[in-house]
């Protein structure tokens, strides 16, 4: 019942942080989304300038920060606590905010990384500041995230 109860509490308060991001975010600022995700792909907040299939997107981006630190472990190093990734006219940054979950950013190429950088290390550490994102312990849960072809 005691690891139930701590689970629950975190969950809470993970849920209470997302709430916190939403008024952080500049909706002038040139950003296309904000994601704030649980490793598992399950969406605990959104902001996006269009309409877009979070369904799709949360699994999708899950899997992309699964790929990208089974990658990396794979040929020796330590998992990676962002990424940063350049696709036609878009780049991304996923960041890991805790064991639990991580944001993922969307930004047209023609916004500066510099900017996209600067709002990401602004909104996490707005998240940081929640007890549930500080290292505790929390209710076990699956990460591992597949990808079917």
């Amino acid at each position: 019942m005691e690891g139930v109860g701590l689970g629950r509490k975190s969950l809470s308060a993970l849920e209470n942080a997302s709430l916190s991001i939403l008024s952080a975010i500049d909706t002038d600022g040139g950003l296309d989304a904000v994601l704030f995700l649980r490793r598992t792909g399950s969406v605990l907040a959104s902001w996006t300038r269009d309409g877009i299939r979070l369904d799709v997107v949360s699994v999708m981006a899950a899997t992309m920060l699964a790929s990208v630190d089974t990658i990396v472990e794979a040929l020796g190093g330590p998992s990676s606590r962002s990424i940063s990734v350049a696709s036609g006219d878009r780049q991304i940054v996923a960041t890991k905010v805790g064991s639990q979950a991580f944001l993922f950013v969307v930004a047209p190429r023609s916004v500066s990384q510099r900017y996209v950088r600067k709002a990401v290390r602004e909104l996490v550490a707005r998240l940081t500041v929640a007890p549930a994102i500080a290292p505790q312990r929390v209710e076990v849960r699956s990460s591992k995230v597949e990808a079917a072809r």
